[in-house]
C-alpha cells in the first residue's frame, strides 16, 4: 500500500482535495435528504401537484381521443367522447366499438386505439393517485387543526 511519506507532495494535494470533494458531495446529499428547513419532514421534499392540473390533463386527454376517434371513426364529438370516457375509465359498455365499420386500415385504427387507451389509463391512475395524496394530506392537516390526531401520529405514517 502506498503511503502519504512516500508519494510526495502532489499525492497529498490529490488526497486533501479528493476529501474535500467527498465531504462537499456529503454535505450536498444531506441538505438534499433533510430538505431546506432542515427538520426533514415530507412537505420540504416534495412539491404537491395542484388537482386543477391533474383534472386539467384528464379532461383535456378525452377531448382531444374524442377529436381523434370523432375523425378516425367518423362517429359525433359526443360520442366519441363518451366512448373515451367509458373506455379510460374501465367501465367498457361495448355499446361503441372501433374499426368496427372501417374495412381498410383495420389492423392500424386498432393499434393506434390500443397505444391511446394505454397511455390514457395510465394518464389517470397517475392522476388519481397524485389527488388522493393531496387529498390524504388535506385532511391530515385539517384534523391536526381540529386536535383531532396528534403531531406524532402523523409522523409516525411517512
Amino acid at each position: 500500500m502506498l503511503s502519504l511519506k512516500s508519494a510526495g507532495a502532489s499525492s497529498t494535494s490529490r488526497l486533501s482535495r479528493l476529501r474535500e470533494e467527498y465531504l462537499i458531495d456529503e454535505l450536498d446529499y444531506e441538505e438534499y435528504a433533510v430538505g431546506s428547513s432542515g427538520d426533514g419532514t415530507r412537505a420540504d421534499r416534495t412539491r404537491p401537484v395542484p388537482i386543477w392540473l391533474c383534472v386539467f390533463l384528464v379532461v383535456s386527454y378525452i377531448f382531444g381521443g374524442a377529436f381523434l376517434f370523432s375523425e378516425w371513426e367518423n362517429w359525433p364529438f359526443l360520442d366519441s367522447a363518451y366512448f373515451c370516457f367509458i373506455t379510460l375509465t374501465t367501465i367498457g359498455f361495448g355499446d361503441f366499438v372501433p374499426a368496427q365499420r372501417v374495412k381498410d386500415n383495420a389492423e392500424v385504427s386498432i393499434a393506434l386505439c390500443s397505444l391511446y387507451l394505454l397511455f390514457g389509463i395510465a394518464l389517470l391512475a397517475m392522476s388519481f393517485n397524485l389527488v388522493q395524496e393531496e387529498v390524504i394530506s388535506s385532511v391530515k392537516s385539517v384534523a391536526k387543526r381540529l386536535g383531532i390526531i396528534k403531531e406524532e401520529e402523523d409522523e409516525e405514517d411517512d
